[in-house]
């Protein structure tokens, strides 16, 4: 039987959301955005993950890397922070849509605005090999 553990290996806070990821098979990011979003309903997230907190067991296990694609920043398609790049790389689209989703969004209330913030916050950076040449101070076009 699958068992629900809060992973300590893979944590933010206290591994709850790591833990709900592995258990669904999902990006533990969409747990984080959720109990995010549960917190400006009154408060409900902080409540929701207190007793995740509480009542899941930690797993002291480490867990296996999971072969699937990971949610992060974008850190060769990015214009801001990388968020579009990261999500269009996630879901297979091209970032303009994402960006012209965030921006069409920021128009209504600024929510935009918020959910681009809060996606900045939230996902974790790339961790692959990419180098930025036009900051390390060298001249790329030295012949």
């Amino acid at each position: 039987m699958k068992r629900l553990y809060r992973l300590t290996d893979d944590k933010k806070i206290a591994g709850v959301c790591a833990g709900l990821g592995e258990y669904f098979d999902l990006d533990p990011v969409f747990f984080r955005l959720f109990f995010l979003v549960l917190v400006f309903f009154g408060g409900i997230g902080f409540v929701a993950y207190a007793a995740a907190w509480f009542l899941v067991p930690r797993s002291d296990a480490a867990s296996e890397p999971r072969a699937a694609s990971r949610l992060h920043l974008s850190a060769t398609d990015r214009k801001v922070a990388g968020v579009c790049g990261g999500l269009g790389e996630f879901l297979d689209l091209d970032p303009v849509f994402i960006r012209i989703a965030f921006v069409v969004l920021a128009c209504v209330g600024g929510i935009g605005i918020v959910l681009y913030a809060a996606c900045w916050l939230v996902i974790p950076k790339d961790v692959g090999g990419y180098i930025d040449h036009s900051r390390s101070g060298g001249d790329v076009n030295a012949h």
